[in-house]
């Protein structure tokens, strides 16, 4: 038996993946297999021969195999516990990221008309939310300004989103038409700024009506449709307060072939409209 436990074991250690299923060259008959002390109980009566051909019994109990390792938190997981570390590090940073883009950048769909011809129906678009940053300095002593908005004001001709005044879940995309200080009126469908009537390039189909004339109060912008026809604006609902701003339309990313920068044209005046057309 000794024999042949030992060219058993100088095979397996060879790299073969079995037991022989013959005796080695030159080996002579074996005793038989006494009863066996391992947990699987006796193995079965060799054949004819002596020789045992299948070892059964050591696919269960293999004595040359080492014994299993305990187990433990580290070896319970699919993988070990510094590749879990890893993943959670890979989805904390990714979320971090999206954090920061979704803090500088937010897309917007355009539902409805009132911006056409500008934008259409299901345009989508990339409002810049740092466009209007505004820091709080009232709790910096000496500070000059309680508010300063270190990438600028919004400015005429901008295109804005915003949440809408009268329901704050709802959200609006208008053009600055007036901005704190300027005085607007409308005078047959013309728009006229601090006296001064305006020539709007961005405009769609003409729009006949008049507007009283009223004051922009501080932190306050007076906005209006592209589509004057059909626009839901100050017109209608007053000055939109700017701690509603969300942000200034930049992008356009959908349809394709309108993908590019959002313009921003000021409105011009209509003297200084007609000199450059002279020209």
């Amino acid at each position: 038996m000794e024999r042949g436990v030992r060219a058993g074991r100088a095979k397996r250690s060879e790299g073969y993946t079995r037991l022989m299923q013959s005796p080695p060259a030159g080996a002579g008959p074996l005793e038989p297999l006494e009863r066996s002390t391992f947990s699987g109980g006796a193995y079965p009566p060799p054949p004819v021969g002596g020789w045992f051909p299948d070892h059964a019994g050591l696919d269960i109990d293999d004595p040359w195999l080492p014994p299993a390792p305990p187990r433990s938190v580290g070896n319970m997981w699919p993988w070990g516990l510094s590749q879990v570390s890893e993943t959670l590090e890979v989805i904390a940073l990714a979320i971090l990221m999206f954090m920061a883009v979704r803090a500088v950048g937010q897309n917007f769909i355009v539902d409805g008309s009132s911006m056409v011809p500008t934008f259409t129906n299901n345009e989508l678009l990339i409002v810049n939310r740092l466009a209007y940053l505004d820091v709080d300095l009232s709790w910096v002593p000496g500070a000059e300004t309680e508010h300063w908005r270190p990438f600028g004001e919004p400015q005429q001709g901008d295109v804005v989103v915003f949440m809408f005044p009268g329901d704050v879940t709802r959200d609006f995309i208008k053009r600055v038409v007036a901005v704190p200080g300027q005085t607007v009126t409308v005078r047959d469908g013309t728009v006229v700024v601090d006296g001064i009537p305006l020539t709007e390039p961005y405009l769609g189909e003409a729009w006949g009506g008049n507007l009283e004339p009223q004051v922009v109060p501080e932190g306050n912008l007076f906005v209006m449709g592209d589509n004057r026809n059909n626009s839901f604006d100050s017109r209608s609902w007053g000055m939109l307060d700017q701690g509603l701003l969300i942000g200034r339309a930049d992008i356009r990313y959908w349809p394709f072939d309108r993908i590019g920068m959002v313009g921003h044209p000021r409105p011009e005046s209509a003297v200084t409209a007609e000199l450059s057309a002279r020209r």
